[in-house]
């Protein structure tokens, strides 16, 4: 019976511990789902929760204005239905950070455009992996003080992406800070903040009358840019910026200016200018393996594990090198056990020394009363086989049994935060593949391009813009959508060929290769007619049409046949220069998988014999008249001739039907009517033969136009 009671003393004394050092709110949590879950709304949960809970929510839309007013952990969690949405559609903010230590990840944060997507007035908080989009105002920090904006996308706000108004000490790293009417901005008030390694590519990128303020790494880093290793400090990526790279590290030679005459106390005028010294050449993406530089350490004058009463020679040190800054005066000391425990309090201390001494006192006397009790016969005697070690065996089994409640209770309170677990998880899981990714740019062509935008999709292949890192040029770069040998073959038997053609209406080509993958590079043409208003006037529609003819007729000359004209692809330049582009894709596209019952030409605009070879025979020149024919009717119009619900009621209409004289839609068009059926004609023999025959009519018509 006194055993049993000894037993659970010492088990009592082990729980004790546990307790003393776990804390009590710091793990409990509360989830947030639109059904099924403890909390439909996310300030219902955050009212209902105590200091220090965290708070997970999960995918859903949530119409609220969120207030965190004491210490939280709020966390958002795409369980497959996306990031959630906290979207107030209100003239609220839709986060308000009032309390001092929250976290904030893994939302997107959007729809209050005459507010902010987050407002903090308090400090030491975390804002991290969020997407603010479509606010008034991404982030604003008023009154607030060292927290961290880390990792987020802060986009497409009506003002600014960033705004710190008497704020200080707060860093803000590796987040991207695009398409705002101005990216960040500082008032004078606003010192000693840290902005670096942040994208910034908007209509403005900064404000700033902050004199203080630091917009480069402090130390350097080690990183890897365009294959090789290097070492430097870092600081933004500014897309206005001009300058070069001499020696290839990645880092702009020259500083990047962010405002001029904000410190007026500088004696030198050039000290007066806030600058970032070391601007990135390219989007901080570009630069892998980014870790802190080894610092090399300054020799001690004194072991790393120190006496308790070192001795030292010379001066002592304010701080030493292994020491934590000294307390401030009437604060209370932690104290650091010696097996690496978090330190604690001396109270706390006390307290666990007390039930550490009576732990092992009450083993003591469960041993001694042990010894002086018979030993069962049910049991094998101490020391024989079987039985267990004679009694010092028994004190150890106490002081172990403590020792591994100590060792469980150091492994709870340094399990890693949900934050962590579900970070880790994100990355270890496998990435989307190339046709899964809508603006998927491979990184194998990292090295040519800076800039990179992505465009949109046309045919198949995803299409971006970006900067020629070799001359700073803008070019255009097709990357399909599927890699695999046809795909390779057709790029160097069409295309490649495409380069050859050189007319002022044919969009040039400048490289093509399918290696390091394959890839189309072109001069960048922003618009097209696809995007013009129809109908036009019939004047410029013949102006146009005109010049594509010019550059038809020419790679007509040389070989080349289109067979997919439509007004995606005829480019349009700021001068409104119409450019023809995608020679040979259409053969790419054929040995692709097919989309519909006709490949390689889009229906709309495809001529019968494209439809039906069999009755109308192959495509040649007059096939490009035909669908220009198309293309020019559509332009006087606003329609295309033939349309239908389905690809067989299309199909039939180019086949049997005639077209709608453009004049019943757009009575200005008479004067080209005549012009336009004919390239529209079923039977080939019918059509003008060449491209030089359309361009002589069309010039009779200007030519009438004139008189």
């Amino acid at each position: 019976m006194k055993s049993s009671f000894r037993s659970s003393c010492i088990w009592i004394a082990i729980i004790c511990v546990i307790c003393l050092l776990s804390p009590v709110a710091e793990g409990a949590e509360r989830i947030v789902a639109p059904s099924g879950a403890e909390f439909v709304s996310i300030q219902d949960a955050i009212d209902w929760s105590i200091s220090g809970e965290t708070i997970v929510v999960q995918s859903g839309i949530y119409l609220e204005n969120v207030r965190l007013t004491k210490k939280i952990t709020l966390i958002g969690v795409d369980t497959g239905a996306g990031v959630p949405v906290i979207s107030p559609s209100n003239k609220d903010p839709a986060i308000v950070v009032l309390a001092d230590g929250c976290t904030v990840e893994g939302f997107s944060i959007q729809g209050s455009a005459l507010s902010s997507g987050v407002r903090i007035t308090s400090g030491n908080n975390t804002i991290e992996k969020n997407s603010i989009r479509r606010n008034g105002v991404g982030i604003i920090l008023v009154s607030s003080a060292k927290n961290t904006i880390r990792g987020n996308e802060i986009t497409e706000s009506d003002d600014t992406g960033l705004v710190l108004e008497r704020s200080t000490g707060n860093l803000v790293e590796n987040n991207i800070i695009a398409k705002n009417t101005l990216g960040i901005t500082l008032d004078e008030y606003s010192l000693s903040n840290t902005i670096v390694q942040n994208n910034f590519q908007n209509t403005q990128n900064v404000l700033s009358r902050s004199a203080t303020s630091i917009w480069s790494s402090p130390l350097p880093f080690t990183f890897t840019h365009l294959g090789e290793n290097l070492k430097s400090r870092m600081g933004n990526y500014w897309s206005d910026y001009r300058g070069i790279d001499a020696n290839g590290d990645g880092i702009g030679d020259s500083p990047y200016s962010v405002s001029i005459g904000t410190n007026p106390k500088a004696i030198r005028e050039s000290d007066q200018n806030s600058v970032d010294a070391f601007p990135l050449m390219d989007p901080k993406e570009y630069y892998s393996k980014v870790t802190p530089a080894p610092v090399v350490p300054v020799s001690p004058s004194w072991t790393v594990n120190p006496p308790l009463t070192p001795t030292v020679s010379g001066p002592t040190p304010s701080v030493k090198p292994t020491q934590s800054p000294l307390p401030a005066p009437g604060a209370t000391s932690p104290v650091s056990l010696p097996f690496n425990l978090p330190a604690v309090s001396p109270l706390t201390l006390g307290l666990l020394l007390l039930v550490a001494v009576l732990a092992v006192a009450g083993g003591a006397y469960y041993l001694r009363k042990r010894r002086m009790a018979p030993v069962p016969p049910a049991e094998p005697a101490p020391g024989t086989a079987g039985g267990p070690e004679p009694g010092p065996h028994v004190v150890t089994k106490a002081a172990s049994a403590l020792k591994n409640a100590v060792e469980k209770t150091r492994s709870l309170m340094t399990i890693p935060s949900l934050r962590t677990v579900l970070s880790d998880t994100q990355d270890s899981e496998p990435k989307p593949s190339v046709t899964d990714q809508k603006n998927y740019f491979p990184r194998e062509l990292e090295n040519k391009y800076t800039e990179i935008t992505f465009v949109g999709r046309g045919g198949i292949a995803w299409v971006f813009s970006a900067i020629r890192k070799t001359d700073g040029i803008k070019v255009a770069v097709k990357i399909p959508i599927s890699f695999d040998e046809i795909t390779g073959k057709c790029f160097l038997n069409e295309i490649a060929a495409w380069e050859t053609l050189r007319h002022e209406n044919i969009v040039e080509v400048t490289a093509v290769n399918i290696l390091p993958v394959p890839y189309v590079e072109m001069e960048f043409v922003p618009g097209s007619l696809e995007a013009l208003d129809k109908p036009l006037p019939v004047w410029k529609a013949v102006h146009l049409i005109t010049l594509v003819v010019d550059g038809l007729r020419y790679a007509h000359e040389h070989g080349f046949i289109h067979r997919d004209l439509k007004p995606h692809n005829i480019l349009l330049t700021d001068d409104v220069v119409p450019k023809i582009t995608d020679w040979g894709m259409s053969k790419v596209l054929a040995a692709e998988v097919k989309k519909s019952s006709v490949a390689g030409f889009s229906l709309s605009y495809a001529a019968p014999e494209q439809v039906s070879p069999s009755e109308f025979g192959r495509t040649d020149e007059r096939t490009d008249i035909y669908q220009l024919g198309v293309v020019f009717y559509e332009l006087v119009t606003g329609s295309i001739p033939f349309g239908g619900e389905s690809i067989v009621e299309v199909g039939n209409a180019i086949l049997r039907e005639s077209p709608t004289p453009p004049s019943e839609y757009n009575p200005d068009a008479l004067a080209v009517e005549k012009i336009i059926l004919k390239c529209l004609e079923k039977n080939p023999a019918n059509r003008y033969q060449s491209a030089a025959e359309l361009h002589d009519a069309l010039i009779g018509y200007l030519d009438e136009d004139d008189e």
